[in-house]
């Protein structure tokens, strides 16, 4: 293994301990209102596109169907989304119930400060270069 391919390495391993780390600590911060961090992102997506289509949750979030269906389930089963047949065709549309909505304004301010703090070091124009980057390489990975 040369010096460009262990650099490699541990560019790969500090964005995996990198995604880790953010979902174990926005675990600790959504446990306490009885969620998980694969919860609360699903629920703020539905709350910024109320009535969005199963399949875009499952394109927005680049997981198999298995996964979103298993969260949506866990949410539906603690009252926090309601799914509805589409008028035409097949599929499903997602709303937030009530206590969804009110679920997402008891976390909201929890998940905000952590991602601030999260991202505390990095300037606006270093957290758009970050998007950026990692927008490459997922298209590099979605390509193969």
């Amino acid at each position: 293994m040369d010096i460009r391919d262990r650099k490699d390495d541990e560019l790969i391993r500090q964005l995996f301990c990198t995604t880790r780390i953010f979902s174990r600590t926005l675990n600790g911060c959504v446990a306490p209102l009885g969620l998980h961090s694969s919860e609360w992102m699903v629920l703020n997506f539905i709350h910024l596109n109320d009535g969005i289509a199963q399949a875009d949750l499952i394109r927005y979030f680049k997981v198999e169907a298995a996964a979103i269906t298993r969260t949506l389930s866990r949410l539906e089963k603690k009252d926090l989304i309601c799914r509805h047949p589409m008028e035409k065709g097949r599929g499903k549309y997602i709303e937030l119930t009530e206590a969804g909505r009110d679920l997402f304004a008891k976390a909201e301010p929890f998940v905000t400060a952590h991602r601030r703090q999260a991202l505390q070091g990095l300037s606006a124009t270093e957290r758009q270069q970050l998007l950026t980057l990692c927008a490459k390489v997922q298209a590099a990975l979605e390509a193969e």
